[in-house]
């Protein structure tokens, strides 16, 4: 290749990568904004009853429209495989993770209750006396998380807008046998940002953290089943520790 092809060549390889960055970063935050209209619709009976459901649907379909000339959603997650890897980082993750987290939230909110009382989101007396139980319909919620909430935005967060990130941020590091570079920190800001814009609380932004862990998970297993997963246990267990102790 001599010297003008190799330029031209290295053009279209910049020119390819800005493109797959804006893509990302539009598509995530157009969504984000559309989840946040609905969100804000909800005197309408239709939109309240079917909110979830709807907010899903862009999340499916968006990548679906924005990838249809590579024709590829295998590329970016949607399957299963590695079936077994994906279970076993899932297990770790829930089983591993999730009751530290519940023991650390529990012990910091009883903090809260007796330190900075106007910090907790819920009662002081049921922090300070937990009543631990499952909420109401727990069955069906798990099915909800699953299918409905966790599933959709691990497709389009993880697949496709940290898959088409690492198209124009290809990762230079490997840690702890995923390859990872700044793709996986900005998919997660912008999860963590895309909450902020449907609900507007401002603590809403801390969901970059689980975003990482997922984004991780993406990247070692090139699937979105462990992250699905993991996801939705996450999104349980805030649900069963609002029901026990705000």
């Amino acid at each position: 290749m001599n010297e003008p092809e190799a330029a031209d060549e290295q053009g279209r390889v910049r020119g390819s990568r800005q493109v797959a960055l804006a893509e990302a970063v539009v598509a995530a935050i157009g969504a984000s904004l559309v989840a946040a209209v609905l969100w804000r619709a909800q005197a309408i009976k239709l939109i309240h009853d079917n909110l979830h459901a709807f907010v899903a649907a862009v999340f499916l379909f968006l990548p679906q429209l924005l990838l249809r000339r590579r024709g590829d959603l295998d590329a970016y997650g949607l399957r299963a495989r590695p079936v077994g890897l994906g279970l076993k980082l899932a297990g770790a993750f829930i089983f591993g993770i999730l009751p530290l987290f519940a023991i650390g939230f529990w012990l910091w909110l009883r903090l809260a209750s007796t330190q900075f009382p106007w910090l907790v989101p819920g009662s002081v007396w049921h922090v300070m006396h937990p009543s631990w139980r499952l909420p109401t319909g727990f069955p069906t919620m798990v099915l909800a998380q699953l299918v409905v909430v966790a599933l959709p935005e691990e497709l389009f967060f993880r697949g496709f807008v940290q898959g088409r990130l690492e198209d124009a941020l290809p990762p230079s590091r490997t840690f702890l046998g995923a390859k990872v570079g700044w793709a996986i920190i900005l998919q997660a800001a912008l999860f963590g940002l895309g909450h902020f814009l449907v609900t507007g609380g401002p603590g809403m932004l801390t969901r970059a953290i689980p975003g990482l862990l997922f984004g991780w998970l993406f990247a070692r297993t090139r699937s979105i089943l462990a992250g699905t997963l993991f996801h939705a246990a996450c999104n349980l267990l805030m649900e069963v520790l609002a029901s026990s102790l705000l």
